[in-house]
């Protein structure tokens, strides 16, 4: 039965050749936007699990909040300890757009960091540093800092009806080594600091209240919404939640072009094998005739239509690695990647491709096990 598949492919090299291609090219589409999603589910969700229980406070709607509401906070029953932290574009006229993170000057107390982001060299901020800063593996790299080295920061501030932008150096005491988190893209330095660069005294964009050990953090965050006013909290598995919804509804964006590709890929399979099982009417009626069942003249053009599927979807894979490898490393000169080929991805554009084929051969096979010998063999 395979040799009979093989002969009727490679019999018609041209259109089979093409029909390959559809569906490579739909694949290809598929593993491109495909890894792009799940780069930012990776991102996202290594970057929640070092948040660890921490619950995220922000404004209940747009603009920042008072540091007032951090001793607020403190005063719920179950609160273990709140701190502030401060987020700024590093270059305000670069910031947003794009499909990459941005790059983001963090203020944050030197007691507070996340020390599970380990150091390739230098220190973690200490108490009393000013300007100081720790930046990310991917701030190192775009602006090929070491320790010692200095870093421009950027703020826009508006005056009369135009902004002024202020600059100013801040020392590189740390590096963090490559975490595959959006902590890679920052660059941390003492909050008062950071406040009184960018004149946001007393002003933080999130509190993060720390649980009391035992205590539930959605249940926590619920008691802090009704005991501070104008604060919406969100527990790590609320957080999580939110995260996926925004990650999914970013998915269907992205695979939606890719999915139409593939699908018109898979007409190209139905259209082929049609055009197949018309020209080989009489070979069909032939082996009715020499005592081939139904099944094996449907199995034998499924079949063609499945390893069409498989061929198109292996090529379309490989050819999507290479490409997201390429862009990737061409992205790695500006310390980011936007990639991430899984093996999760790999099953599901196989399995895609090779539906595709079956599904899409189908209605061909099913029209080839209709004819009748008698039919099939007097088919001009």
């Amino acid at each position: 039965m395979f040799d009979l598949i093989i002969r009727s492919l490679t019999q018609r090299k041209m259109r089979t050749g093409l029909t390959v291609f559809g569906i490579a090219l739909g694949i290809f589409a598929v593993v491109v936007m495909g890894g792009m999603s799940e780069h930012l589910s990776t991102t996202y969700d290594k970057s929640i699990k070092l948040l660890a229980a921490d619950i995220m406070v922000q404004p209940d709607g747009s603009g920042t909040l008072d540091e007032s509401k951090i001793r607020q906070i403190k005063r719920v029953p179950g609160v273990k300890d709140a701190y502030g932290a401060l987020y700024t574009p590093l270059d305000p006229e670069q910031s947003g757009g794009g499909f990459g993170l941005s790059d983001l000057v963090c203020g944050i107390l030197p007691e507070k960091q996340i020390k599970d982001l380990k150091l390739t060299s230098g220190r973690y901020l200490v108490p009393g540093d000013e300007y100081k800063a720790v930046v990310g593996s991917s701030i190192a790299q775009k602006f090929n800092l070491k320790v010692g080295d200095e870093l421009e920061i950027k703020s826009k501030r508006m005056k009369s009806s135009s902004s002024i932008s202020h600059t100013r150096n801040v020392t590189v005491v740390g590096i963090q080594e490559y975490s595959g988190t959006m902590f890679d893209s920052f660059v941390s330095m003492p909050l008062d600091a950071a406040q009184r660069f960018y004149k946001m005294e007393n002003t933080v964009s999130f509190i993060y209240a720390e649980p009391a050990p035992g205590t539930d953090s959605s249940l926590l965050a619920k008691r802090i919404d009704l005991s501070v006013e104008k604060v919406k909290s969100r527990s790590p598995a609320q957080l999580r939640k939110d995260v996926e919804g925004e990650i999914v509804f970013i998915s269907l964006i992205t695979i939606s072009a890719a999915i139409l590709a593939a699908i018109i890929g898979g007409l190209s399979v139905m259209n082929t094998m049609l055009m197949s099982v018309s020209e080989r009417t009489k070979e069909f009626g032939l082996l009715k005739a020499l005592g081939a069942e139904r099944k094996n003249i449907l199995f034998m053009t499924m079949g063609e239509a499945a390893l069409m599927g498989i061929i198109g979807g292996i090529s379309g894979i490989v050819a999507g690695g290479i490409i997201t490898y390429l862009l990737n490393k061409s992205f790695e000169a500006q310390g980011s990647a936007l990639f991430a080929i899984t093996p999760r991805l790999v099953v599901i554009g196989l399995l895609f491709a090779i539906s595709l084929g079956v599904i899409c051969g189908t209605y061909p096979a099913y029209r080839a096990t209709k004819m009748s010998p008698m039919e099939a063999l007097r088919y001009e």
